[in-house]
């Protein structure tokens, strides 16, 4: 009910009409109490200057009869009371009220002046006279304007609100009303696309909805054949992966191939992804455009933006389907070298002297060094050919990005045993990483290098032998322009593989 059209527009009008009738109620009641405090001391001062004429010469002559009469006469709203003093301070006469009858003492005044007899030069003093006044009678006629003018708006607020739930009655929600009916039979129907065109026998601004959608129904019956197919394509796609995956996991003699087959899934499900959100957002979008045009809100605007988003959908399905499919293919090409070798014991900084030296070919003809400074006394009780393939990566890894074009520089292995546990530092001083790649470089496929023959592949498989095979962990820390350290902490005798405890 609130959520509906003419409930907000019944209130948005009730709501401007009462603060327009409320600042003019306002307005009214100022005006009105300005002109009751003008005239309330208009008479203050009137009865003030009747009383110091009038009580003169009965209080000269001691007619306190007259005196008396006079009182009275002039107790009448404001005045609730007079009393006389002599010059002696004698009570002479009163009448009315004296004392305040109410706890609102800001409603009363008291009124007190001299009586001079004017007749001598410089005027005698006669006595004096005390007037207690009250303004209820002032605040009593504003209460009642501000009641009245309360229900003067409450009496429009009612009849506004009948007239405006007729007219949008008739004019609005009714033809409303109607076109949701006409739309939830279509969305009901499950024939041909062709048959969710409308009938309108309007020439105003339903008509020209009801047109808008019929083009759409006929754009959809098109976008809803082509997201078929990219579905179908898609499928197929997930299936070749899946039937990959399976192939892969088997072959258990390398090493760290689960980690790869997960890269792979992962490279392959950001355009499915792509792709089933694109088709999400086409269906939300739909859902939302039906859902406007039944609440009754919907603009050309909303039509043409549902057109374009229909359209950017429907591209952006059939490009990733087509890249889903080609990274399939290719994946069959791709291969990385995890060569599962048997369990030993090995001196660390000979073994790394001899990865070096086997490495040599790859940077020989670069102007650069690479140098081990690892701990002579460091043994390791592990997998000799799993930290190979880590340094060769690291390596290689380092003579395409730190280096490129053939720049100088240096490459540092060391190593220092820590506990039960060492830790071995790979340093290049080259161009570093950006600051914005460092949280992605040990996720499969992420390369800078995508075209030019970088796979993504290889930190990827690094982050995989160090922390699963190795037992370990491993950190990188750069500075563009200064270089990189990768640090790994590997325990001195690795973890038992599972196959080993079998």
């Amino acid at each position: 009910m609130r959520n509906s059209i003419g409930f907000r527009f019944n209130a948005l009008f009730v709501l401007l009409v009462t603060v327009l009738l409320g600042c003019s109620g306002a307005l009214a009641y100022w005006s009105m109490r300005s002109q009751l405090l003008e005239q309330y001391q208009r008479t203050r001062d009137s009865v003030q200057q009747r009383l110091q004429t009038n009580l003169v010469n009965p209080l000269w002559n001691f007619d306190l009869s007259t005196l008396q009469d006079n009182l009275a006469a002039e107790v009448k709203p404001p005045v609730l009371g007079i009393v006389v003093y002599s010059d002696l301070d004698e009570r002479m006469a009163s009448a009315g009220v004296l004392e305040p009858t109410s706890r609102r003492s800001a409603l009363y005044e008291r009124l007190e002046f001299p009586l001079l007899n004017r007749g001598r030069d410089e005027g005698q003093l006669l006595g004096r006279v005390q007037v207690l006044l009250s303004r209820q009678e002032m605040e009593n006629t504003l209460d009642e304007q501000v009641w009245r003018r309360s229900l003067e708006i409450l009496a429009l607020d009612v009849l506004l609100v009948a007239a405006l739930s007729l007219s949008l009655r008739l004019l609005v929600l009714k033809p409303l009303t109607g076109l949701r009916d006409a739309l939830n039979q279509a969305a009901e129907h499950r024939g041909p696309p062709e048959s969710l065109m409308l009938p309108s026998t309007r020439h105003d601004e339903f008509g020209d909805v009801v047109g808008g959608f019929n083009r759409i129904a006929q754009r959809l019956a098109a976008d809803l054949e082509d997201r078929r197919q990219a579905e179908s394509e898609i499928r197929r796609a997930y299936e070749e992966l899946q039937r990959t995956q399976a192939t892969l996991i088997q072959a258990e003699k390398l090493a760290a191939l689960g980690g790869l087959v997960a890269g792979v899934a992962h490279e392959i499900n950001t355009p499915l992804g792509i792709t089933l959100t694109g088709a999400s957002v086409l269906g939300e979008e739909t859902r939302r455009f039906a859902a406007r045009l039944q609440a009754g809100q919907l603009k050309k605007s909303d039509v043409e933006n549902y057109l374009q988003v229909a359209a950017e959908s429907v591209e952006l399905i059939q490009a990733n389907a087509n890249r889903a499919a080609h990274l399939v293919h290719s994946f069959k090409e791709v291969a990385v070298d995890q060569t599962s070798e048997a369990r030993r014991e090995f001196n660390l900084a000979r073994y790394l002297d001899e990865v070096v030296e086997s490495l040599r070919p790859t940077y020989k003809r670069l102007p650069i060094k690479v140098r081990n400074s690892c701990a002579p006394s460091i043994q390791l009780d592990g997998y000799p050919g799993a930290l190979a393939q880590v340094v060769t990566n690291l390596l290689v890894n380092a003579l395409t990005h730190a280096f490129p074009d053939g720049a100088a520089g240096q490459v540092g292995l060391s190593a220092q045993a820590e506990g039960d546990a060492v830790v071995l530092l790979f340093e290049d001083d080259g161009k570093g990483i950006a600051a914005e790649h460092l949280p992605h470089i040990f996720e499969p496929f992420f390369t800078t290098k995508r075209g030019v023959g970088g796979s993504g592949l290889g930190l990827h498989v690094v982050y995989n032998i160090v922390t699963q095979r190795l037992g370990g962990q491993i950190q990188v820390q750069s500075t563009p322009g200064r270089g990189t350290r990768f640090t790994l902490r590997m325990p001195l005798v690795a973890p038992q593989l599972v196959e080993e405890a079998t």
